[in-house]
């Protein structure tokens, strides 16, 4: 074997490799050892036809392809090891010539990572506030929660539960019928066109009109997305909402422990505080992170993260999978998927993940943070806290597989490694020099003038 070409680039190698006739007829002949005890061949026991009788039986290019079993792979790893190539996963390899047999093998390697200056990083985060009108908000969806619905002659108002008949075409070619679909007034909905079912608010029943609207960047159908549809719609039915008073009464109804709107106020605020208090320093973990991300080198293979994806797709998948009563509701969901677009989506999130994961393994390495094997027990029994009985007890051997223990070790290690990232960012030193430079900076511009 022999490499007459190799070239490396975005960490990915790729090599053409010629092996000799010798080499090939070695595998062959191994190839030929395998199958001869198991084909049966007029003529022969089995085991004991010559390879030219067997090759003649189930013809060239089958014994070719079993050779190839076991040829690839050896002739790939010769290749590895010959060009010193450190490979992050097994090589993709086909043939693309039968004599001399040439064969093309792409590599994908490790990515490399120059971590940056996590130490200096100076970033605070934003406090996390709920204002009345938070408040009041929530209690808003806690009353539509808890709305009932009645027959009504209209006018349509949001929250409204309405029948209509909608007929959309773009540039005169129908691309929406529907007929008694039922719709939920409100902003936003339907998800697929978000404009839409405001367009009914203020109709009556059995009322008609027409209007346009832009079809929204992300419409399932990608030929008349962004374009104008002319929509001619009618109101066939309309269930009026009506929202209880926000009261005592309504509230014990919710809550019995509570006696007041007022407690209940109370309550909410300091749950919506928590839910904010943690949205916020999720936020400024990401900014600490996607910082270091800045400040490092990273070169990754485009495979790692082509890989990342496909598998985030495939988790995607199982969950609608779940998610559906039947095959075909699955199948029919999916087609309605715009693939190309979710594809996009997730190499984006793959090559974040990847990039996270690098540069938070990095810092772990570089401050010699570990978990120890306590820490690994303790979260596996956090993982699994709620489930009862035999399913938890499988739910616990399962995650202590050693692909699933090495997994949950890198995750904690990776929170050490942030929560060290924020010690630094938000330290009293860090905290006067954020001040110094929020000094600087309102001083330059009137040192500036002066100088002027």
């Amino acid at each position: 074997m022999k490499v007459i070409n190799s070239r490396t680039e975005k960490r990915t190698a790729y090599m053409t490799v010629e092996v000799e006739p010798s080499e090939v007829e070695e595998f062959m002949d191994r190839a030929y050892k395998r199958m001869v005890d198991s084909v049966e061949i007029p003529g022969f026991r089995k085991g004991h036809a010559p390879r030219g009788v067997l090759e003649q039986h189930i013809g060239h290019d089958n014994l070719f392809e079993e050779a190839k079993q076991e040829l690839m792979p050896k002739i790939c790893q010769q290749a590895v090891s010959e060009q010193k190539l450190d490979p992050l996963d097994r090589p993709m390899a086909k043939v693309t010539q039968k004599e001399p047999l040439t064969i093309e093998i792409i590599v994908p390697l490790r990515p490399t990572v120059e971590i940056g200056d996590y130490k200096t990083i100076r970033i605070q985060p934003e406090k996390a506030e709920v204002t009345a009108e938070d408040v009041d908000n929530f209690l808003e969806q806690m009353r539509l929660q808890y709305a009932n619905f009645a027959p009504s002659e209209g006018p349509v108002q949001s929250g409204d539960i309405i029948t209509v008949n909608v007929v959309g075409s773009v540039m005169e070619s129908p691309v929406i019928n529907h007929r008694g679909v039922q719709l939920k007034v409100g902003p936003g909905l339907p998800s697929e066109i978000p404009e839409l079912s405001e367009q009914f608010i203020g109709m009556k029943k059995d009322e008609e009109k027409e209007f346009k609207l832009k079809l929204p960047a992300d419409y399932p159908n990608k030929l008349i997305a962004e374009k104008e549809a002319t929509f001619q719609v009618k109101v066939t039915d309309i269930k009026g909402i009506n929202l209880p008073e926000l009261d005592d009464k309504l509230i014990k109804s919710i809550a019995p422990d509570i006696e007041s709107l007022d407690e209940f106020r109370q309550r909410v605020e300091q749950n919506l505080q928590i839910e904010k208090e943690q949205q916020v320093q999720y936020e400024f973990e990401e900014k600490l992170v996607s910082a270091l991300i800045e400040r490092s080198q990273l070169d990754v293979s485009p495979i790692m993260i082509e890989s990342e994806a496909a598998r985030l797709i495939e988790d995607a998948k199982q969950q609608l999978r779940a998610s559906c009563k039947s095959q075909e509701e699955y199948e029919s969901k999916l087609n309605e998927v715009p693939m190309d677009k979710v594809r996009d989506e997730y190499q984006g999130i793959a090559e974040r993940r990847i990039k996270w994961n690098l540069v938070l393994a990095e810092v772990a390495r570089a401050e010699k943070i570990d978990a120890s094997n306590d820490e690994v027990a303790a979260e596996i029994e956090r993982m699994i806290q709620g489930v009862s009985g035999e399913e938890k007890e499988r739910q616990r051997q399962q995650l202590n597989q050693p692909q699933y223990l090495i997994s949950i070790k890198s995750i904690l290690k990776a929170r050490k490694a942030i929560q060290l990232l924020v010690d630094i960012a938000t330290s009293p030193e860090a905290a006067e020099t954020q001040e110094d430079t929020k000094e600087d900076k309102a001083d330059k511009p009137q040192k500036e003038e002066k100088d002027a």
